[in-house]
């Protein structure tokens, strides 16, 4: 029986943290449309990433538009051609939950036979293992950490916890959704007297009434001197779990 190929976790997830498109994340580690969502899957699964980060990313195609404007005629030529799912994704600018829908709709309407779709092309892997998921980082924090709105100094809060791509606060409140400029006091901690960074609140815990607001945040947006000095603070102030 041939052994799944292996995927080191670090290496993909930097890869989507890096905004790689589906199609390219399929080229480098040779994956399927169905490949790629069963990585997502795994990846979620085992909280190595967010679904915020996730989610971003068929926003930044036109799926339902595509998939309707489609001619049939065209991708099953294309798919009996013999072109592969990533090379598929580029000339029809789907992600590859579009490319599975497409490929859902030809099968429905009769253009495709399931035997044409699946197995067609060797060279990519329709599920793969994940490995040294344990090697991803989580920081939490050795000390008290204050943090704030630097247009509402009244908006004080804590971190909970924080990487290099976000943080988790407590005492700020927040939508989902809503973008934040946030500031972290470093002095006393680094030679630096702060870090500043715009993040966008991709989770809300809901509380009582009477207990302070806990919310996450991701980091969208970060100085270059900034981002060092994140990753002095991590190295500071926390202990990995």
């Amino acid at each position: 029986m041939e052994s799944k190929r292996k995927i080191k976790a670090k290496d993909i997830v930097n890869d989507i943290r890096a905004h790689m498109t589906d199609s390219e994340l399929m080229a480098k580690y040779n994956l399927s449309a169905r490949g790629l969502q069963s990585v997502f899957v795994k990846l979620l699964n085992t909280n190595a990433i967010t679904k915020a980060e996730i989610d971003w990313r068929p926003s930044a195609y036109d799926d339902t538009v595509v998939i309707q404007q489609v001619k049939t005629t065209d991708m099953v030529h294309d798919i009996r051609s013999g072109l592969t799912d990533y090379e598929l994704m580029d000339k029809y600018s789907v992600s590859s939950e579009g490319l599975q829908k497409a490929f859902q709709s030809l099968l429905q309407v009769g253009g495709l036979r399931p035997e044409e779709l699946y197995g067609r092309s060797p060279s990519q892997d329709d599920t793969v293992f994940i490995e040294c998921l344990r090697e991803l980082p989580r920081h939490y924090l050795a000390v008290a950490v204050a943090i704030y709105e630097p247009k509402h100094p009244e908006a004080k809060g804590a971190l909970r916890d924080i990487t290099e791509k976000g943080v988790g606060i407590t005492g700020i409140a927040a939508r989902i959704g809503e973008v934040k400029t946030l500031e972290i006091p470093a002095e006393g901690f680094i030679e630096a007297d702060r870090i500043v960074f715009e993040a966008k609140c991709v989770w809300v815990q809901t509380e009582d009434s009477d207990e302070q607001p806990v919310a996450g945040f991701q980091i969208i947006s970060i100085s270059e001197k900034s981002f060092e000095d994140l990753r002095m603070l991590i190295k500071s102030v926390c202990f990995s779990g």
